[in-house]
């Protein structure tokens, strides 16, 4: 569902998949090929929050405040990403939390669970893990796979959506009440 507030409404491009359940409020904008899944919420209330083209932002995550992620990355599952600046090619592991300021550098790797405190700079193709998240070396060309395949992976599903997501029963007669 997507709502303005104070004359600000969300920009979705027509190539993005964003799931009926999804909230997307005010300043935000989905760029080209991205997608928001489930139960995710986008509160572009205190900042605008930008995704880029082909970054998937899964299931229950939340982004707020000033939020800008890269292309082609991926905010997993359960994520929360505050005031943070992501760059190309990311992964954001299932349940990591992202508290901002922060700068997360293109390539770079936050695992699971990992907890990122605020004024971190995370040099570009660096896996941090742990609570509060350190730097654990390089994210390595496995690193790297692993986030390409799960971009491609989305990229499948949000044409798969797209082209074959229909509501039925209540959901159905919802929906055609909201148009």
């Amino acid at each position: 569902m997507l709502f303005s507030l104070d004359g600000l409404a969300p920009k979705v491009h027509e190539s993005a998949f964003i799931a009926p359940t999804a909230v997307l409020i005010g300043d935000v904008e989905v760029h080209a090929n991205a997608s928001v899944w489930w139960g995710c919420v986008l509160r572009g209330d205190s900042g605008k929050i930008v995704i880029g083209e082909g970054t998937n932002v899964q299931d229950g995550a939340v982004l707020h405040e000033v939020t800008v992620v890269g292309k082609n990355c991926v905010i997993a599952h359960l994520c929360l990403v505050h005031r943070c600046v992501v760059g190309d090619n990311v992964l954001i592991g299932n349940g990591a939390l992202v508290f901002g300021p922060v700068e997360i550098g293109a390539g770079s790797v936050i695992g699971a669970g990992a907890v990122v405190v605020p004024n971190t700079k995370v040099p570009p193709n660096t896996m941090m893990l742990g609570v509060p998240a350190k730097a654990a070396g390089e994210a390595t060309e496995r690193h790297h796979q692993e986030t390409e395949r799960l971009v491609a992976v989305y990229q499948r599903s949000r044409v798969r959506y797209l082209q074959g997501l229909t509501p039925v029963g209540d959901w159905a007669q919802w929906l055609k009440m909201v148009k």
